[in-house]
């Protein structure tokens, strides 16, 4: 097939890529003109440069397509309404008519199990309510996710949309980079003690499911949670990561009511200073941290076939090993001027 992947160069765009490139299919990777091309080296894909606020760029980058993941958003829990409905809503939006224009029969959205409300439950499945939220990354994945249901239902295109949990894995070199370092600092600590249980989605385990609902004729106008489908409490699993990484386990805590307020303090600031970078947490992250937030894989065990890898220990050291390499690299890079 023909696939077009939108955020070709990101986390999970460039582990796509490269998992459909070695399934033998055509692959083309939309990216900004900016975008690090770093983890798409050595992957045979044809680049397109382009943005999704450029309708444009998606009606070029949708020609002579078979099917379109829809990957790019915004993901942060940083920022205003209006700049994450610009890029979640009317970028999915500009990417999806894009694909209808060129006669697309497919399309796949990545949402998010963020949709649903941190309501402090386990075994949530796809229906879970999905309460006010004031957070504007679940807002807008929640807009967008009707949006590209609507556009199923008007029989224009087909739709399917996946929501995956805390992906986590090779490659991650946002949250898993900043993360490993205040790890190794014993900056990190845990909130509530660590014992809420976390929607854990090793990047394998969501590649695979992408590629099962998008190849399943019955999948589309469905929705489906793709996780590694364990009950793991964030305590254990930094316990897991600095074992295999040989740091020291994470010894504080915080209460979620003191962080919440501390959150909502450094958020205020950083508005009246107009601060544009990411605070160093945010009450999206304290009250991520201090609930239950667990997935029932059920539907797509059922309908796709997904079995995702569910060895913790495994997925965790594979994780580790990558970023212990990618330190080293770094480091000789600044030892011989690379």
């Amino acid at each position: 097939m023909k696939i077009l992947v939108t955020g070709a160069n990101g986390f999970v765009g460039s582990s796509l890529c490269r998992k459909l490139a070695a399934e033998g299919h055509q692959v083309r990777g939309m990216v900004r003109a900016t975008s690090d091309l770093t983890l798409l080296q050595g992957v045979n894909v044809e680049l397109v440069l382009g943005s999704l606020s450029n309708r444009g760029d998606l009606q070029k980058a949708t020609i002579n397509q078979d099917l379109v993941f829809h990957v790019a958003a915004a993901v942060t829990d940083w920022g205003s309404l209006e700049y994450f409905r610009k890029i979640n809503v009317e970028g999915t939006r500009n990417a999806i008519e894009a694909a209808i224009i060129n006669q697309v029969p497919r399309f796949l959205y990545v949402s998010s199990v963020a949709v649903a409300s941190f309501s402090n439950q386990t075994n949530m499945d796809e229906d879970a309510p999905q309460l006010p939220t004031p957070y504007p990354y679940c807002q807008t994945k929640r807009e967008a996710e009707e949006l590209v249901n609507e556009f199923h239902l008007s029989g224009k295109i087909q739709t399917v949309i996946v929501r995956p949990g805390d992906i986590y894995g090779p490659n991650d070199r946002v949250a898993l980079l900043r993360m490993g370092e205040m790890l190794r600092k014993r900056q990190l600590p845990n909130v509530a003690g660590g014992n809420k249980i976390g929607a854990f989605t090793y990047i394998d385990n969501l590649v695979k499911g992408m590629i099962l609902a998008s190849t399943n004729d019955k999948a589309y106008g469905r929705t489906y949670i793709l996780t590694d489908g364990v009950e793991m409490s964030w305590r254990t699993y930094f316990e897991k990561l600095t074992d295999a990484l040989g740091f020291p386990h994470p010894s504080l805590s915080i209460n979620p009511k003191i962080g919440y307020a501390a959150a909502f303090i450094l958020e205020n600031t950083y508005r009246l200073l107009k601060i544009q970078r990411r605070p160093p947490f945010s009450r999206y992250l304290i009250n991520h941290l201090s609930t239950d937030f667990h997935f029932c894989i059920e539907r797509a065990r059922v309908e796709l076939g997904y079995q995702p890898i569910n060895d913790m220990d495994l997925t965790i050291r594979r994780t580790a090993d990558w970023y212990r390499g990618y330190m080293a690299t770094q480091v000789n890079k600044q030892q011989f001027g690379f």
